[in-house]
């Protein structure tokens, strides 16, 4: 049995890698197009021979995004400290609690609902309406 899932291990392996290189050529031959690259250069051969060869020096360099990692504000209807450096701010109406020594502490709280916003004129405070 290990021969075969050996085999059948191999197998996907190298199909994987087949699916792999025609991508790059799709990719690769549509890049040609769009900088005007004449056709009849064969990437194809080259990158097999490459990969083949084991010379990564001339493919590009993997260039990877960086991450930063923030710790952002959890917003809470109460907020409420978690340690003993934890303090209170209160900024554009609402409540804060920063954490110098644990950055994943901060809080804020949710901006309160706006009450008694109505606009009072005479007759929104008659008993009896004018129409």
């Amino acid at each position: 049995m290990e021969g075969r899932e050996r085999l059948h291990f191999h197998q996907k392996l190298a199909n994987i890698e087949f699916r792999f290189l025609l991508n790059m050529q799709r990719i690769i031959s549509a890049t040609k197009t769009f900088l005007g690259i004449p056709k009849n250069v064969d990437i194809f051969t080259a990158n097999f021979s490459m990969f083949q060869n084991g010379s990564k020096n001339k493919l590009l360099p993997v260039c990877l995004p960086t991450m930063d990692f923030i710790s952002g504000f959890k917003v809470k209807g109460r907020v409420k400290r978690r340690c003993k450096s934890c303090y209170f701010v209160n900024r554009q109406e609402r409540l804060y609690v920063i954490c110098p020594e644990r950055p994943r502490h901060k809080q804020m709280a949710k901006k309160p609902k706006p009450l008694n916003t109505w606009i009072l004129t005479h007759a929104s405070q008659s008993k009896v309406r004018p129409w």
